[in-house]
């Protein structure tokens, strides 16, 4: 594939939003066997919780299997934007395309988050007092672009092209898609904070019902997460685009 090696920040937002935006309501609906799966299993993990039964790799699997719903999630929203093709969710969900995928986000969130891994581990495993937190979330913002920078075989392996984990494979664009990630995190954030503000309000006004109703609450919240995540998926697709543009 012939690189560009560059892209565009504003038209990359752009169409990712517009991507979101264009039949939101059908967006929702293809997002409701998603997010449903994550609401019960969420609840599952809650009540494991509440009854002093969860264990730590009871949190790692629910970890585990919201990264696979995702991973799902991305091949949809990499299949329409980069290859005008719809693909069901529950067609792609535990597809061997889709652990695939799975697989290789795992790789990369590691990539991005061993220096927060490293510094957990070194305070509450090995119990040694450090103050480096600061200097672990410098090397985290640089792993992290560098995990960027290798983002591109999540589409790669949607469309079928070949990839490998090496420096030909690095793009030139990992602080770039720093920044869109950033900014599309911190938007989603302000719809986050308000349901959340409300939440906690009706939690507080209506205690008898809340745990009734809190189900309910938690797919709206998990609904948000959602379109958070299609944004982010489509701004990877249509960098991805950009970049291997002639």
């Amino acid at each position: 594939m012939k690189k560009k090696k560059n892209i565009s920040v504003g038209k990359t937002l752009g169409f990712s939003f517009q991507f979101l935006i264009t039949n939101f309501d059908k967006r929702l609906k293809d997002g409701l066997p998603a997010v449903i799966f994550i609401t019960i299993a969420f609840n599952i993990l809650n009540y494991l919780i509440g009854k002093d039964i969860a264990t730590n790799f009871t949190i790692f699997f629910f970890f585990i299997f919201t990264m696979i719903v995702s991973s799902a999630v991305g091949i949809c929203v990499h299949e329409e934007i980069i290859n005008k093709s719809k693909t069901a969710f529950l067609k792609e969900f535990l597809s061997p395309r889709s652990i695939k995928y799975f697989l290789n986000f795992l790789v990369l969130s590691f990539i991005a988050l061993s220096p927060l891994l490293i510094h957990f581990f070194v305070r509450k495993m090995l119990n040694v007092q450090n103050d480096y937190a600061s200097i672990a979330i410098i090397l985290w913002v640089l792993t992290t672009i560098l995990s960027l920078k290798l983002i591109f075989v999540l589409p790669k392996l949607t469309l079928g092209i070949d990839y490998n984990y090496n420096i030909k494979e690095l793009n030139m664009v990992g602080s770039k898609l720093f920044l869109l990630l950033t900014i599309v995190t911190v938007i989603f954030l302000v719809p986050s904070m308000i349901y959340l503000t409300l939440q906690l309000s009706f939690m507080t006004s209506y205690k008898d019902v809340y745990q009734m109703i809190k189900p309910i609450f938690d797919i709206g919240s998990f609904y948000i997460s959602y379109l958070n995540y299609i944004t982010i998926f489509a701004v990877i697709s249509f960098a991805f685009k950009d970049y291997f543009s002639k």
